[in-house]
């Protein structure tokens, strides 16, 4: 049994000596940076248009490392529908277009967003999924409305346009 201990006690050793650092880009931004993109983040939320597009523009522009850390502050700062839609918009400007799904669905699921603005954020959402090969999950979006509320009619014919073109594929 004490053979035994010590051979557990041996390897367990030789593990942790034996450690590699994970890739560069598997760890976290560098605490001065984290701060710059913590703000970043807070500044989506802005009620101030120009300041929340501006950093949506700059964390588009960041590296999959940053965006990764961006991503992360959802569960663990005030969340802002607004900021997230405002942040899919840049994502998919930049062909980001899987990044942006996930801020646009972010955003349709957030109380502060307009209540009116659910249409043109489902429309928004299944422009990135036939941007993403997707196309029967565009139709679908489009297609199967809960809300018997009928669409405002310039929207009306962006979904009819964007569930034809999803047809022909």
């Amino acid at each position: 049994m004490r053979h035994f201990a010590l051979a557990t006690l041996c390897l367990l050793l030789a593990a942790c000596v034996s450690t590699q650092d994970p890739p560069d880009d598997q760890v976290p931004p560098p605490p001065m940076r984290q701060a710059e993109l913590t703000r970043l983040y807070d500044q989506l939320g802005s009620t101030s248009p120009a300041v929340a597009e501006s950093a949506a523009r700059q964390a588009a522009a960041c590296d999959d490392r940053e965006r990764r850390f961006i991503d992360s502050l959802w569960g663990t700062r005030p969340k802002s529908g607004t900021g997230a839609r405002t942040l899919g918009h840049a994502l998919s400007a930049a062909k980001l277009h899987a990044e942006a799904l996930t801020w646009l669905e972010r955003a349709y699921g957030v109380t502060d967003v307009n209540h009116q603005a659910l249409p043109w954020i489902r429309f928004e959402i299944a422009r990135e999924y036939l941007a993403l090969g997707k196309r029967d999950d565009a139709i679908n979006l489009l297609a199967n409305r809960l809300g018997t509320t009928p669409l405002p009619a310039d929207l009306q014919k962006k979904y009819d346009a964007l569930i034809d073109e999803a047809s022909r594929g």
